[in-house]
């Protein structure tokens, strides 16, 4: 356990495994965007930003990754809330297809896209924990990046129907409510982090 924390302070501290996340998240977002383009076609151009939802999260750990290592001081307000949000977002949507797609796979069939699409995503899950552990988000950020999540599960789910193509429709209630409740895991873990880490900091 102590030889795989260390690992992850060496991943979160270390400048040389930044580059490595950038690269992977920065091919791994390209990847995504092309993988969204059936759903983009049909989307109206005004909405495309709202669509991609694991491949927008990825590049804003890019955006985040490529500020860190161009100097940016992480606890900066603007930081803070680029990283919140990122954090989150990857958390999020990393478990979501790492648990939806699994689900659909255990009920139809197993296919490549279902095995390597959730291991994919687990690893956004893992890079985002180790992120938002050793780089906390104060608590106006976290707030908001929780409300930002359901923001987008109401855009997704119930109003403009922008979630992603799942490969069942009858998948569809098990794939909005694993959207809700990871938004609500992950949106108050931040949340909760950044309440303790503000009170031992008062004490």
């Amino acid at each position: 356990m102590t030889l795989l924390r260390n690992f992850f302070a060496t991943v979160a501290r270390e400048r040389r495994w930044w580059w490595v996340l950038l690269g992977i998240n920065f091919f791994g977002s390209l990847y995504g965007f092309y993988w969204y383009k059936g759903q983009l076609a049909a989307t109206p151009i005004k909405y495309w930003l709202i669509v991609p939802d694991s491949p927008g999260s990825t590049f804003l750990l890019c955006i985040w990754l490529m500020l860190m290592l161009a100097g940016a001081d992480w606890r900066k307000p603007g930081m803070q809330w680029l990283g919140a949000i990122a954090f989150v977002s990857n958390m999020k949507y990393g478990l979501w297809t790492a648990t939806v797609l699994p689900q659909a796979g255990f009920k139809f069939g197993w296919d490549f896209d279902f095995i390597h699409l959730s291991l994919s995503h687990a690893g956004m899950w893992v890079q985002a924990m180790i992120f938002a552990r050793f780089y906390k988000p104060a608590l106006a950020p976290a707030v908001g990046a929780l409300l930002f999540m359901y923001f987008q599960d109401l855009i997704d789910y119930f109003v403009l129907g922008t979630h992603p193509t799942l490969p069942y429709q009858s998948e569809f209630a098990y794939a909005r409510g694993m959207a809700i409740l990871l938004s609500t895991l992950w949106g108050f873990f931040l949340v909760w982090q950044a309440w303790f880490d503000r009170k031992e900091k008062r004490a």
